[in-house]
């Protein structure tokens, strides 16, 4: 219904002698506007997994930075990179593919009126998936509703990889994880295998922006970059000493470290 103060509003408008009927029709208009509905905001679907994710923090340090109160250094790389909707409700979903669904409660009442709270809990059962990719079955908890979606996909791997945002945010911490790996093995499974000069065939390990393409893991790297490093320090280096400085490093710095002692690349490469 119209507020009182429209109809007053237009009345006098209306027994005004010298009101024309454009003025008439704007007064209306301008006295419409005021009880109009304003759209209601549309609520994420997922509003759980966003008001109760673990903060990770995106902040870049850089050697000979003041180390801020609070902040502790891990002492072992990341294997994963960081998942921004692990949940911090009811975990036990970042442990298994549960498709954003998680505990809900009701109240249950007698006869007499008398309330009790319950829960409803998703239906998780424990199977075996197969991946195409990484070549291995992985043995994880998994919604029933998450079973007909990777049927649906064609695959595990297919589940995995899609980039929905939606898929993002409810595939969980450790359907996060299986994804990276499947990721990793994918871009190695992309790289050539060559055969050297001798006719053996050799597979790839990465490929340097110079064109080099190295035949050898990063531990190999590793390995090969170690003497040369002891050769060229003042005081004595261990092994364990120089794993934790540059284990971290990426087969493409090692290689550019490795030029750096003007290393003769032809053993691991083609």
């Amino acid at each position: 219904m119209l507020p009182t103060t429209v109809f007053g509003g237009v009345a006098s408008m209306l027994s005004a002698t010298r009101a024309s009927p454009m003025t008439i029709i704007r007064g209306f208009s301008l006295y419409a506007n005021l009880w109009q509905e304003t759209p209601r905001r549309k609520q994420d679907k997922f509003y759980k997994i966003l008001k109760y994710v673990k903060p990770v923090d995106t902040t870049e340090y850089k050697a000979g930075q003041e180390i801020t109160k609070g902040l502790s250094i891990p002492s072992k790389q990341k294997q994963y990179p960081d998942y921004a909707y692990e949940t911090m409700f009811f975990k036990r979903q970042n442990r298994g593919l549960y498709g954003g669904l998680q505990r809900k409660r009701s109240k249950t009442s007698s006869e007499s009126g008398n309330k009790n709270l319950r829960v409803h809990l998703p239906n998780i059962q424990k199977a075996k998936l197969w991946s195409e990719t990484l070549n291995r079955a992985i043995q994880t908890k998994v919604l029933t509703k998450v079973l007909k979606t990777i049927t649906k996909e064609g695959g595990l791997d297919n589940y995995l990889t899609k980039d929905k945002p939606a898929r993002v945010k409810t595939i969980g911490l450790k359907g996060w994880r299986l994804r990276y790996e499947v990721l990793k093995k994918r871009e190695f499974n992309e790289l050539p295998k060559v055969e050297d000069a001798s006719g053996n065939t050799r597979q790839v390990y990465y490929i340097h922006s110079d064109g080099k393409q190295i035949t050898v893991g990063k531990n190999k790297l590793l390995k090969e970059l170690y003497p040369l490093v002891v050769r060229d320090s003042y005081t004595p280096v261990s092994a364990s000493e120089f794993r934790r400085n540059h284990s971290y490093l990426t087969s493409g710095e090692l290689v550019d470290k490795l030029a750096s002692y003007n290393y003769d690349f032809s053993a691991i490469t083609v």
